[in-house]
């Protein structure tokens, strides 16, 4: 009996040992700055869009993918890219280590502001519609906010729109419904939208221009949200990756090099 105890004792201690261990473990992938330094790489997650980050023939392009970029570049380390659209999912790789930088554009919320350190905001920008611009009775054009009742707005899976559309349904006290599309982006889901696929998406207000002019056939004129910040994020433990990213964003962005950028997206 003596013997068993010590046994299930020795048990105990080495499973304790292998937790430890193991958390130990997942700490240590979490990259600051110094450890970022010395392994000469940084890792970061944007969304596959001309916004974000794209692959055409031979050449990389992307708005995001351009200015996470020149930040890797003012550092000297190599930058290694990885694409998706799932917002949670590119917050849980930051959170376990496999991510520095989720260099995506999310709106800051207290949703995220716990588990995130947020950098300086881009710009502020509000959700719009996006639908077809047909005002005829053969299609529901909506013109207003309570219009949206009963009808299904189509959004990436696990993206930031979701929460808006949630409390625009408690704020007209009526259903509306929400599909969330896996494995596609934003500006997909515009196509989608413009070939007639679905009929309605959110897109940032920041993107209208570009899609009026990219897609003539869309309407995005009526707004569902208010003003908020956009901004990539860190770790909550990469404080001087932080620092040292927001002082870089304070000097690059409105520079003539940026604007450089900016005229090619935008």
């Amino acid at each position: 009996m003596k013997v068993t105890r010590i046994i299930i004792g020795i048990v105990i201690v080495a499973i304790l040992i292998a937790a430890a261990v193991f958390v130990h473990r997942d700490k240590s992938k979490i990259h600051d700055l110094p450890e970022i330094l010395k392994a000469g790489r940084i890792s970061v997650v944007t969304d596959s869009s001309s916004v974000g980050f794209s692959i055409k023939d031979d050449s990389i392009f992307g708005f995001q993918y351009e200015l996470i970029k020149a930040f890797a570049d003012t550092l000297g380390v190599e930058l290694v890219v990885s694409e998706h659209n799932d917002m949670k999912t590119c917050v849980d790789g930051l959170l376990k280590g496999d991510y520095d930088i989720i260099a995506s554009f999310m709106p800051v919320t207290t949703e995220w502001k716990s588990d995130v350190l947020f950098t300086n905001p881009f710009f502020t920008s509000r959700q719009v519609l996006v639908q077809q611009d047909i005002k005829d009775s053969a299609q529901t054009f909506i013109n207003k906010i309570s219009d949206l009742a009963n009808k299904t707005i189509c959004i990436p899976e696990n993206s930031p729109f979701k929460m808006r559309i949630e409390h625009l349904s408690d704020e007209i006290a009526m259903p509306i419904k929400i599909s969330e599309v896996k494995g596609k982006s934003p500006e997909q889901l515009i196509s989608m939208v413009s070939s007639g696929r679905i009929k309605y998406t959110i897109c940032d207000e920041q993107f209208v221009t570009k899609i009026k002019m990219q897609y003539p056939n869309l309407d995005v004129s009526l707004p569902i949200g208010f003003e908020q910040h956009q901004a990539w994020a860190v770790h909550t433990k990469s404080t001087k990756l932080l620092s040292e990213l927001n002082d870089f964003l304070t000097d690059f962005v409105g520079s003539t090099a940026y604007w450089k950028i900016y005229r090619k997206y935008y």
